[in-house]
């Protein structure tokens, strides 16, 4: 049979499987017998014609040799859905027995390819909507918004950092410059110092459930709702770890990290407090080269230490607030020194240590092994009319920066400096 047919053939069959489905649930009811046997019909239609396709075509079953069945996961389009809650309702179907869904089976995990536990599968969650999970309506995060990140496409990927913790007996990187006579040499050759951020796509998972009734309802507005949910869900605990992870088989959390500089609290400064020289010496500490991409990120609870700090002006008294207007594009509303101002729940609270914090986000690395996988079942919330999920991804991030730097002249700095506990 000619390509375009082929194409054709499993488009219509498609159709037809979506017309049945819609027509039940516009009346509210499950697929008649007559409907889930053309349902059902219609599918091993498709998987034939599915495995007439050549080898490198995207719908195909074939493995690459040809003839074989293979999985495909998500690719770099949708997968024909509009949003993960889609995708949802498609499984929320197939586990109540109305038949697979054609667009499924392109983003369907067998068992036994699994890269570390066999027996589990799924359903790959297609790339471009785990794109727009990481980069739509990102008021709610910080660093995941504004971090450096790099796509991992196994399990491991080392990233290369060039070693920069001293300037105090060499230039920046070890490399050394000296003025040189007409007729003298250039000296010694020297070592760039080089290692690798070793990054591992640590699996994460979560169990959830929601109701039949919603799942059942074909409003767009209900999909997008359940994907507002999942794409929430799964940046705040990105985000979480990505402040506080311990690094012990999780990402290392930017607090955590040996390269973040603490400096301590004033001599006699009272608990649950924030004063301007905190502010000031904070700034002053920040790693050179990093003050015009950096930004304040701080708990909600410290704010309102933050808007009554000032610095006096002149000697006639007059004093400045450090909390200003930010006046930038797209960044939050407030500014500190003329960098942004961030709240996040993720940060401790006022008084403890990195309750506020001045860092240059782009020094903190994520790896995103852009593998999110779903699957349901309708067995285990039976008793209440739910249907579980099951949910995982595989990410890592560290600070690209494991030490302090020493500066030529002046005091240690860090890419990122928090104060204390008071």
């Amino acid at each position: 049979m000619p390509y375009k047919t082929i194409k054709a053939e499993i488009a219509s069959m498609g159709g037809l499987i979506s017309e049945l489905r819609e027509k039940a649930q516009h009346f509210n009811r499950p697929l008649t017998a007559k409907e889930s046997a053309l349902c059902a019909d219609a599918e091993l239609k498709i998987n034939e014609l599915r495995m007439e396709l050549p080898a490198n075509e995207p719908l195909t079953l074939q493995g690459p040799g040809g003839g074989s069945p293979r999985a495909i996961s998500g690719g770099s389009n949708t997968g024909g859905f509009e949003s993960v809650g889609e995708i949802m309702q498609a499984l929320y179907r197939r586990s109540k027995g109305e038949g697979m869904d054609p667009r499924l089976e392109p983003l369907q995990v067998r068992a036994g390819i699994n890269e570390t536990v066999p027996s589990q599968g799924g359903f790959a969650v297609p790339e471009q909507l785990i794109y727009k999970a990481f980069t739509e309506d990102l008021q709610d995060t910080v660093l995941l918004q504004l971090c450096d990140k790099v796509t991992m496409t196994s399990d491991k990927l080392g990233v290369p950092i060039f070693g920069d913790d001293s300037h105090s007996t060499s230039a920046p990187f070890g490399i050394t410059w000296d003025q040189i006579p007409e007729s003298g040499t250039f000296g010694d050759f020297q070592s760039v110092p080089f290692k690798k951020l070793q990054l591992h796509a640590y699996k994460s998972g979560a169990l959830f459930s929601a109701s039949n009734e919603w799942l059942s309802d074909a409003d767009p507005a209900m999909r997008a709702r359940l994907e507002n949910i999942f794409q929430a869900s799964l940046r705040w605990y990105v985000e979480s770890k990505l402040w506080n992870g311990t690094g012990a088989g999780q990402a290392l959390g930017a607090l955590n990290g040996d390269g973040a500089l603490e400096i301590p609290k004033e001599t006699g400064q009272t608990a649950d407090t924030i004063m301007t020289e905190n502010i000031v010496k904070m700034w002053a500490r920040l790693r050179p080269g990093s003050h015009n991409r950096a930004i304040w990120a701080a708990n909600p609870t410290t704010f309102h230490m933050l808007a009554t700090l000032a610095v006096s002006i002149g000697t006639g008294g007059s004093v400045v607030s450090l909390l200003q207007p930010s006046g930038i594009a797209g960044a939050p509303a407030t500014s500190i020194l003329g960098r942004p101002l961030y709240l996040s729940e993720h940060l401790p609270a006022l008084g403890d240590a990195g309750d506020i914090c001045l860092l240059d986000p782009m020094l903190y690395v994520l790896g995103d092994r852009k593998q999110i996988t779903v699957d349901a079942s309708p067995h285990i919330r039976f008793q209440y009319d739910e249907t579980a999920f099951r949910v995982q991804s595989r990410f890592d991030g560290q600070p690209a920066l494991s030490s302090v730097l020493t500066p030529a002249n002046g005091d240690t700095c860090a890419w990122l400096v928090k104060i204390a506990a008071r």
